[in-house]
């Protein structure tokens, strides 16, 4: 296990002290943000689940409304950090899909942590930057109602991309009043949204709708020129007593210049500041609309729910990591400094399933026994990768167009044999199919031609779970352990190469835990023990448009979650995560980007009309090479807010990101580049924004 370092031990100072009492009430932290009273927001906290009969490991939760709206969002995919041990982060403008790391794993932009919104999947295969590229900017925090996670491989229902974890996110049906928000803050930041819903059909049927428009520039140097439209419908209809039908729209687009990562070196020597650009025509544009359906109907003894999603989604990103590395005379531009390339992705996703549950409670057990079966096609042409400058292709790297199909199918079945012991086995069987056809740079050489490249795969997996859990003392304390396998794919475009890796990586994972609350159940506390472990690594890397085998790797860790709040208007939670991350059988074991420190608390209190909030976040160092010789810095960052509510109608946000102005980093990497007329390999950067304010009016209506 990994030694605590001084600053982190200062930083979990105030969540340690708390941590011998508290609890993880489904694990959330963070404190109010929107300055929103929780009954403006009419919320089912009964949402029907498949294991109804309670949690199965002590590191899963459901997240409620009044838990999300603790949340004080600098962007709109922070909120996710609600959920205890994720970090999220953003390293190439605010268009670009976020970073995600949870539990040791560097999850890039969703390789092991799948994500579902309002019924579909957020995680696109084959993606043209990256293996489960998965963008959630389209996030409206406020209409969140709730964030069900789940850590592990342990979960039947969970299929690709669910090693670490998995994330099921869903708005409200309805809003007791409309909601009009507006937000400036500095460096040109304006937010608007509007949302309201109303009931027709005898009031059987209600329709959300939300319109959302952000302008940003940013700090850096080269404004980033973000501007994000979104734009939500939710119907919600209840057809009888017993059946209800859900359909949902998101649309949402954005278009942003990015400032990239830059090197360490180039901030030192004074060729750019530490918000400069070495490439002002790098960025994007992006758009995903999506519609899902959700059909649940309530038997004497047992409950079918059936959904279906579509999505059409498109992203066009141009990136520069190495700034001049690349001799472009072959492209025409000789003498120009330039690495930049163009990702472009353009796909139509679709898909359903049906999860049948059904119940039993003889006078001897009870039992609860779900069959589900999830089908997936991505329809992708093309995914690309190209050689650019100033936005302008120049040659063609890759570009494949390809077909893949997911079916799975999934068995659990829950048991008390006895009052306080609960049994859970399940089965879930996957097999994929691709067919592809494509072509490739082979000799990385514009002159010649390239080469064609088609072909078609099947592959299939069994991954059984485990999963038991005890009560066996009168308070509220809860034993649980879990076993079980999972996977994730690979980028089809690696199938179909001179050295082909594997489709399917199998993952496993074990863990052992404890839950507790105290009978007001407003102090609770959870600690889990795991060690998670994958044959290899292999992802397919966007970026250089290659596969990379890694090894096979292991994680051995602690999770520790507390929360507490009292009457008083008093609130405090947080999580501390300590993990050993490495590759297996080799010297140089190091996994680039794993953090295996992490931690973070938020402390709340509201006086009458007031409410002031505070949130204290720590990342520890990580390997950015194997020999762990370049490490990344530490994170330390605190936010700071007001709420006021000035009466029933309008309430103020005034906030403070970044309270003590630290010189953070989003992410860090360790990498070749071209600095000065020279080749050189170093860290590279791209900064956390400064310190800044904002402010936000809330109006109900």
């Amino acid at each position: 296990m990994t030694t605590l370092s001084n600053s982190f031990r200062l930083a979990c100072l105030p969540l340690a002290v708390v941590s011998l009492f508290l609890p993880s009430h489904a694990g959330a932290h963070g404190v109010h943000f929107d300055g929103l009273e929780l009954d403006d927001v009419v919320v089912e906290d009964e949402i029907d689940a498949i294991h109804t009969l309670g949690g199965i490991t002590s590191s899963q939760g459901v997240l409620g409304q009044k838990r999300l709206a603790n949340q004080n969002p600098a962007r709109s995919s922070d909120v996710l950090e609600a959920v205890p041990g994720l970090n999220v982060t953003q390293h190439s403008g605010g268009g670009k899909a976020n970073q995600y790391f949870l539990r040791g794993f560097s999850l890039d932009h969703g390789t092991d942590l799948s994500v579902n919104f309002l019924g579909a999947p957020l995680n696109l295969v084959g993606h043209a930057h990256g293996q489960g590229y998965a963008d959630s900017n389209m996030i409206i925090p406020e209409l969140l109602s709730r964030v069900e996670y789940r850590k592990g491989p342990y979960f039947a229902q969970d299929g690709d991309f669910s090693t670490a974890g998995s994330l099921n996110l869903d708005y409200v049906n309805e809003l007791k009043r409309g909601l009009a928000s507006v937000s400036i803050g500095e460096f040109g930041y304006r937010r608007g949204l509007l949302a309201n819903s109303f009931k027709f059909n005898d009031d059987q049927t209600s329709l959300l709708y939300a319109f959302e428009l952000t302008d940003n520039n940013g700090p850096w140097d080269i404004k980033e020129n973000q501007y994000k439209h979104n734009m939500l419908l939710k119907l919600n209809h209840r057809i009888d007593s017993s059946k209800k039908l859900e359909l949902n729209y998101s649309g949402y687009e954005s278009r942003w210049t990015s400032t990239d990562h830059i090197p360490v070196d180039a901030v030192a020597q004074g060729v750019v500041g530490r918000f400069g650009s070495l490439d002002s025509s790098a960025g994007g544009f992006t758009q995903r609309h999506a519609l899902s359906g959700n059909f649940t109907a309530v038997w004497d003894q047992s409950i079918t729910q059936v959904r279906a999603y579509v999505a059409d989604y498109k992203l066009d990103l141009y990136s520069d990591f190495t700034y001049g590395l690349r001799d472009n005379a072959p492209l025409g531009r000789p003498g120009v400094l330039s690495d930049q390339f163009n990702q472009f992705d353009s796909r139509t996703t679709y898909g359903g399933g049906v999860t049948h549950t059904v119940f039993e409670n003889l006078s001897f057990v009870q039992s609860q026994l779900a069959l589900g079966v999830d089908y997936r096609i991505d329809d992708v042409k093309p995914a690309g990768l190209y050689e650019s400058i100033a936005r302008q292709r120049l040659a063609t790297r890759n570009e494949d167009s390809f077909e893949q199909r997911n079916l799975g199918l999934f068995v659990s079945q829950q048991v008390l044999p006895l009052s306080w012991v609960k049994l859970t086995g399940g089965l879930r069987y996957d097999q994929f199919d691709v067919d592809l056809n494509g072509q490739f740079d082979a000799d990385e050489n514009v002159a010649t031609p390239n080469v064609l490249r088609s072909g078609s795969r099947k592959d299939t997996l069994l991954s059984p779970k485990f999963s038991a859990s005890f009560t066996p003392f009168e308070h509220n304390t809860e034993l649980f352990f879990s076993v079980g396998r999972g996977f994730h794919s690979n980028d089809p475009r690696g199938l179909f190469t001179a050295a082909p890796v594997d489709s399917l990586v199998k993952t496993r994972g074990v863990e052992a835990g404890v839950k507790t609350t105290n009978d007001a159940k407003n102090l609770s506390a959870s600690a889990t023990l795991f060690q998670l472990k994958s044959n290899s690594e292999l992802v397919f890397v966007g970026d250089a448009g290659t596969t990379e085998p890694n090894g096979a790797t292991q994680r051995n860790g602690l999770e520790l979650i507390a929360s507490y709040f009292n009457r008083s208007g008093f609130e405090v939670d947080g999580f501390i995560t300590l993990v050993d991350a490495r590759f297996v059988n080799v010297a140089d074991n190091g996994i680039p980007n794993a953090i295996e420190e992490s931690a973070a608390v938020s402390i709340g209190q509201t006086l009458g009309d007031f409410k002031l909030g505070y949130k204290l976040k720590y990342i520890g160092s990580a390997p950015l090479v194997e020999d762990r010789s370049i490490k990344s810095d530490s994170v330390i960052n605190s936010d700071l807010f007001v709420n006021y509510k000035v009466n029933n109608d309008l309430s103020l946000n005034f906030s403070i990101f970044n309270l003590f102005d630290r010189d953070n980093s989003d992410i860090q990497y360790a990498q070749d580049y071209f600095l000065a007329g020279n080749q050189a390999f170093g860290k590279t950067f791209h900064p956390a924004l400064p310190r800044h304010v904002r402010l936000t009016a809330n109006w109900l209506f």
